[in-house]
C-alpha cells in the first residue's frame, strides 16, 4: 500500500509540475493565444498533423507512469541508503550547491548526447526513438512523448545521478526544474531565446529552440539536450537562424523543411538507409 501510494504521489507530481502547467502554459501562449507578435518568432512554416497533439498526450502519460515506478524504486534506494542524497547543507560547501547543479546539466547533456544519438542506430530506432520523431513539428505535449524503452533510457540518466552524484534535494529540483523548461522550449515550435541574446560569444555553446527544432527535420543532426559542445566536437552540429521578423512580414524568409528521415546516424558516424 506504501509503495501505491509513492506511486501515485509521484505521478501527481510529475504529471502536474513536471507535464501540465509547463507544457500547457507553452501551449496556450504560443499555439492557442496566437498573435502576430508569436507568428514572427515561429520556426517552421509547417503546422502540427492532425491528431499530434493527442497523441503526444497519450505517450507522456505512459513516460510518466514509467517515470513515477522509476522514482519509486529510486525512492527505496534512499530509504536504503544506497544514493548520494544528502539534507544537511552543512555536509559539504555552500558554495558546491550552484556547482553540483551545473555538474548535472553537464553529465546529463553528455549522457542525453551518446544515449540520443546510440538510439537513432537503425536497429534501435524503431524500438525506441520513432515515436517521438513522429512529430515533425513538434509542440509542447511532445517533451514526454517517449515509446517505453526511451523512457527507461531517459530516467536512467536521472536515476545515476540520484546515486553517484551528491546532490543535495535543492539542487536536485533546481536541476530538474531548468530541464524541465528547456525541454518543453524545445519542443515548442516557437523560438524564445532573443537573437541579440543568442549570437553573444558566452552563448555559442548554450541550445536554443532552433537548434532542437532542426532535429526534428534533420535526424542526424543537434542531438545535444542543453549545450551543443557535443554537437560541434562530433561533427553533428547544425547553425540554422530562425528568420526575422521582418524577413517573415514581408515573406521573403525561405527555410528547407523537409524532414530529412531517410537515414539514420550510428553512434560511429555511418549513415545507414532506412529500410
Amino acid at each position: 500500500m506504501t509503495l501505491l501510494l509513492e506511486f501515485l504521489g509521484f505521478f501527481a507530481f510529475i504529471g502536474l509540475l513536471g507535464y501540465l502547467l509547463p507544457a500547457g502554459s507553452f501551449y496556450l501562449r504560443y499555439h492557442v493565444r496566437q498573435s502576430e507578435a508569436n507568428e514572427r518568432l515561429r520556426i517552421q512554416n509547417r503546422r502540427p498533423a492532425k491528431g499530434q497533439v493527442a497523441r503526444e498526450i497519450k505517450l507522456s502519460l505512459v513516460t510518466i507512469a514509467i517515470f513515477a515506478a522509476m522514482s519509486t524504486v529510486l525512492l527505496q534506494c534512499y530509504k536504503a541508503g544506497w544514493t548520494s542524497i544528502y539534507l544537511r547543507f552543512r555536509d559539504y560547501p555552500l558554495w558546491y550547491l550552484p556547482v553540483s547543479v551545473f555538474l548535472c546539466l553537464a553529465i546529463h547533456d553528455t549522457y542525453f548526447y551518446w544515449t540520443h544519438r546510440l538510439m537513432h542506430w537503425r536497429p534501435l530506432f524503431k524500438y525506441t526513438h520513432l515515436g517521438h520523431h513522429r512529430s515533425v513539428s513538434p509542440t509542447p505535449w511532445a517533451i514526454y512523448a517517449f515509446q517505453p524503452a526511451e523512457a527507461i533510457i531517459q530516467f536512467l540518466g536521472i536515476c545515476g545521478l540520484v546515486l553517484f552524484l551528491p546532490l543535495h534535494p535543492v539542487a536536485l529540483l533546481v536541476f530538474l526544474g531548468i530541464d524541465t523548461q528547456i525541454n518543453t522550449a524545445g519542443h515548442n515550435g516557437y523560438e524564445v531565446v532573443p537573437q541579440w541574446l543568442s549570437k553573444r560569444w558566452f552563448f555559442q555553446g548554450i541550445n536554443t529552440v532552433t537548434h532542437h527544432d532542426n532535429h526534428h527535420t534533420n535526424f542526424t543532426k543537434n542531438f545535444g539536450a542543453f549545450f551543443n559542445v557535443w554537437d560541434r566536437l562530433m561533427g553533428t552540429f547544425l547553425e540554422d537562424s530562425p528568420p526575422s521578423g521582418a524577413e517573415k512580414a514581408s515573406g521573403t524568409a525561405e527555410r528547407d523543411e523537409s524532414p530529412k528521415i531517410l537515414k539514420f546516424q550510428s553512434p560511429r558516424g555511418n549513415d545507414e538507409a532506412a529500410a
